[in-house]
């Protein structure tokens, strides 16, 4: 990942979420290891982050498509790419949050297999956020 792609999907991240914290490309970058791109020459037209938070679970994060590719599968090609670094580490268990008002994210994550857990008011963006989670291995 280049300086340039941190920029890129620090930009994709903040214009297709409504976080309370907007994503800086240090941090990207620093933790490069947890992104997945895809890119169309040399623009970053899907992201996603895993982000390990126990020895058997992730956190798929920030799933972003830009507008102009929207309905073309590229949701589905971003997770995929995200779960495979959980698969690659031995993960057991991915979790997502998604804010309840996110039809497009929730039909791909329900379509992918995540079941609804539970759900949580953030009384920071005002938004009721829906927790999934996926079961990878039972070993």
């Amino acid at each position: 990942m280049t300086k340039e792609d941190a920029k890129q999907i620090a930009d994709l991240i903040n214009e297709r979420n409504q976080l309370t914290k907007k994503q800086q490309s240090n941090d990207i970058l620093f933790n490069k290891d947890s992104y997945v791109f895809i890119k169309d020459d040399d623009k970053i037209i899907a992201c996603a982050e895993s982000k390990q938070i126990q020895w058997y679970q992730y956190e798929i994060c920030h799933v972003s498509i830009h507008k102009d590719y929207e309905g073309k599968r590229f949701g589905t090609k971003i997770l995929k790419l995200a779960e495979n670094i959980v698969k690659n580490n031995n993960g057991k268990i991915i979790q997502c949050t998604i804010r309840s008002n996110n039809e497009n994210s929730i039909r791909l994550f329900t379509r992918k297999g995540y079941n609804e857990v539970n759900k949580f008011f953030n009384p920071k963006s005002e938004n009721w956020i829906n927790i999934y989670q996926k079961i990878i291995s039972i070993e």
